[in-house]
């Protein structure tokens, strides 16, 4: 007899914080899978390893942000998986026995689409994404559609593979909206594995890189930042970014870091309004904010002194085929060291995967599927 295939599912929509009283993986449980038949064009794959996303966390914690999300749904879309079986229809060169990671976001692939017929279908506005409009990879098996089949480069194992899609977020981020020149100085606002990355490839620009985080991120996920090199900075309510750079920052040797309290370039990564509402007021004169995380509420932004700075502000919004292929060469040359971020559990323990990375106890939970 078989054992039943498992998939950790998102059920419910209740609003919960870490502080509130209420479990907090009440609206996800653990579900036997059902296998749909394949449709023309998709596969069967077999998960290898999944990394749980800030936005799974958010999901699960029923933020307004993600309240578009059907019930039930077995998320995840970061994630390494091994082709099963191919379905009706053309394949291409693909096979049984493929190793790869998909794109998390399908677009309509219309011709008349502006964003599918450059090939962006991140800004297609009829995209799918994998785990939240279809099962993903938190099912032990998953059926999805060919076309977003990225097969891994060589070198790349498949626990790395689950770190694909979101170092290529921060490719798409970094390559194309920031432009960092060497010896410019750059913050990173929020410490999660997307802030970790955008840190990372700015130093690998040639920047000097500070990371922000709180009190309960100092033991973990700053400590991890700060082997790597980066200056850390622990910020609450009461000593705010903004007065501590116009206190004086300096690096390990002693250098200040920003000059009278301006930096060249901040990378928003928290997703905390009082974060980007900041932002704008620690950028020198014709500086950069570039903004990855998405918000559950509107932010306030003073748009006169974003005008009489000359600052300029961009939005990144996920990423393409070619920022996958980048984001494995990073890998694969170590440029980004997967494993130092990398908190591997069993399947068996998902629901202290979550746990741990929606309370900060972990820096990137991925979890070997099978």
């Amino acid at each position: 007899m078989s054992i039943p295939l498992k998939g950790f599912c998102l059920h419910g929509k209740q609003k919960i914080s870490p502080s509130s009283g209420i479990p907090i993986m009440s609206n996800t449980k653990v579900v036997d899978l059902e296998i749909p038949a394949l449709k023309q064009g998709e596969i069967l794959a077999k998960t290898l390893y999944t990394g749980i996303c800030g936005s799974d966390n958010s999901a699960s914690l029923g933020k307004a942000n993600f309240d578009w999300v059907a019930r039930p749904r077995v998320i995840g879309h970061e994630f390494s998986a091994e082709i099963l079986e191919l379905g009706p229809g053309e394949h291409g060169d693909l096979k049984v026995g493929d190793v790869f990671t998909p794109l998390a976001m399908l677009g309509c692939r219309e011709e008349a689409c502006p964003a599918c017929s450059v090939s962006k279908w991140n800004l297609c506005p009829n995209k799918e994404i994998i785990g939240f409009h279809r099962n993903g990879g938190f099912g032990q098996q998953v059926v999805l559609e060919s076309d977003r089949v990225v097969p891994l480069m060589k070198g790349l194992t498949p626990a790395q593979g689950a770190l694909v899609e979101p170092l290529s977020v921060v490719v798409n981020a970094l390559h194309n909206k920031c432009h960092i020149k060497p010896g410019q100085d750059v913050i990173v606002t929020g410490c999660g594995i997307i802030g970790l990355m955008a840190a990372e490839l700015a130093k690998a620009a040639g920047a000097r890189v500070a990371i922000t985080g709180l009190a309960s991120d100092k033991e973990i996920r700053l400590k991890a930042a700060k082997e790597r090199g980066f200056i850390t900075i622990e910020v609450s309510p009461e000593n705010s970014l903004s007065t501590q750079l116009s206190a004086g920052i300096t690096d390990a040797n002693g250098i200040p870091f920003g000059v009278l309290g301006k930096v060249d370039l901040l990378i928003e990564c928290s997703g905390v309004p009082q974060v980007l509402s900041e932002a704008i007021s620690v950028i020198r004169p014709e500086g950069d904010i570039c903004v990855i995380a998405t918000y559950g509420q509107d932010v306030a932004i003073n748009a006169t002194h974003l005008t009489r700075t000359s600052l300029n502000m961009r939005g990144s919004m996920g990423s393409c085929r070619e920022d996958y292929m980048v984001a494995q060469k990073l890998m694969v040359t170590r440029v980004f060291p997967a494993e130092h971020y990398t908190n591997i559990y069993d399947f068996k323990d998902i629901r202290q995967a979550f746990e741990d990375s929606i309370l900060a106890n972990n820096v990137k939970a991925v979890i070997k599927m099978n």
